[in-house]
C-alpha cells in the first residue's frame, strides 16, 4: 500500500505528525478515553486503545466495546482528519454516519480515518474500527466544518494544537 499525499504541509511529515501525538496523548481528553494517536502515515489518522479497560466494555451487555467508546474513536480521528487539513484555523465535527457491522471484541481496538474530500468550509472523512484480530467491525462518514479564525494560547489545549 503506498501513501497518499500528506494532510498538509505543517504535518507532512512522519516526525511532524509524531511530535503532535505526543502532545495530544498527554492531554486530559486522550488520557480519559484511554487512546492514543499513533500514526503510521502521513495520509492516516491513527488512533488506538491498547489495552482495553473494563470501562470501555459493555457493548450489547457483553464484553465487547461500548458503541459510546467507538463513536469517541470516530469522532477523535474524523475530527483530526479536518483539522490536520487546515491546522491554522478552528474546526468541530458537525456529522458522524456511522455503521455498526459487529462487536468489537479484543483487548485492542484500532481506529483509521482518511480524507476524502477538502472544500472551503468542510472537510469529509471515512474511519474503520478494528478489533483486537484485526477485522473491520465498525464503518463511519463524518464531515468536519473548517472556521477561520486563531484559537487563543492560554489554555492546556494550545499544546494540543502544536504551538499553533
Amino acid at each position: 500500500m503506498t501513501e497518499g499525499k500528506p494532510f498538509s504541509e505543517t504535518y507532512g511529515t512522519l516526525a511532524a505528525l509524531s511530535a503532535l501525538a505526543d502532545a495530544w496523548n498527554a492531554s486530559p481528553p486522550m488520557e480519559r478515553l484511554g487512546a492514543r494517536l499513533d500514526f503510521q502515515r502521513v495520509d492516516r489518522v491513527r488512533a488506538v486503545i491498547d489495552p482495553v479497560e473494563i470501562y470501555h466494555r459493555g457493548g450489547m451487555g457483553t464484553d465487547a466495546v461500548n458503541g459510546v467508546i467507538l463513536a469517541g474513536l470516530f469522532d477523535l480521528a474524523i475530527g483530526t482528519v479536518g483539522w490536520l487539513t487546515r491546522p491554522e484555523t478552528r474546526s468541530a465535527t458537525v456529522s458522524l454516519a456511522m455503521t455498526f457491522l459487529k462487536p468489537t471484541r479484543g483487548n485492542r481496538v484500532t481506529v483509521e480515518a482518511q480524507l476524502l474530500r477538502a472544500g472551503t468550509n468542510l472537510t469529509f472523512a471515512a474511519a474503520e474500527i478494528f478489533d483486537g484480530d484485526g477485522h473491520v467491525t465498525a464503518r463511519c462518514d463524518g464531515s468536519v466544518a473548517v472556521a477561520r479564525g486563531r484559537y487563543g494560547t492560554d489554555d492546556v489545549f494550545a499544546g494540543m494544537r502544536g504551538g499553533l
